[in-house]
């Protein structure tokens, strides 16, 4: 009886120390200390740069598009001089750099692909105001009048089928009675003329400034 009770204490106490050692054992998740802990396989995750508000992604031919359609404003852009109309408070249309705030306008479709350009200048007397044929000159300028459409406030935006430097689509503007809207040679001025033998100074494109 007393051999089997020593047997059964040393079984006991082996077992025992068993346990012990496999408690102090590390396990696969933790490592010894002083060794670096190897890093995730998943990578961080990423997230795409929001667009900015000069993104160039948006296509010039269907910003164009939306111009014409009478559902955007814009700057109108002189190809040849990199320069911009814009709308004086006393009423001529002059050329400036587009960072004013007669630059503006909207094109509002007429039919027969003929528009009401409207400038949306704020003036004194209120109301809207649209450019028109100002014969008050010779030749013809530009001015601005209460919009309503007739024979001076009428124009036709015709495309011509090329672009300009930043891949806008360019266009000639032109009144049915008066002529085309074209440019001084020396780029100070815009005038209603016919086209003769030696074609037109001036090609228009439409730089989208933003919602109505």
């Amino acid at each position: 009886m007393r051999r089997s009770a020593t047997l059964t204490t040393s079984a006991a106490l082996t077992g025992l120390a068993l346990v012990l050692s496999a408690c102090s054992t590390p396990s696969p998740a933790q490592a010894p200390a002083g060794i670096a802990s190897t890093p995730s396989a998943t990578a961080p995750e990423t997230t795409s740069p929001s667009p900015t508000p000069d993104d160039t992604r948006v296509d010039p031919a269907a910003a164009t598009k939306q111009i014409l359609g009478g559902k955007r404003q814009a700057l109108i852009h002189i190809t040849e001089d990199d320069k911009d109309w814009s709308a004086s408070y006393e009423g001529p249309i002059t050329i400036g750099s587009g960072t004013d705030d007669g630059a503006r306008f909207r094109l509002i479709p007429a039919g027969n692909g003929q528009f009401l350009i409207e400038a949306l200048r704020a003036r004194e007397e209120g109301g809207r105001w649209c450019v028109n044929a100002d014969t008050g000159d010779e030749p013809v300028s530009l001015g601005t009048v209460k919009c309503a459409e007739n024979e001076n406030t009428l124009f036709r935006i015709s495309a011509t089928g090329k672009s300009d430097d930043k891949g806008r689509p360019t266009h000639w503007i032109s009144n049915e009675k008066f002529g085309t809207v074209q440019v001084r040679n020396d780029g100070s001025a815009l005038y209603i003329q016919e086209v003769g033998d030696g074609g037109s100074r001036g090609t228009f494109s439409f730089v989208d400034r933003g919602a109505l």
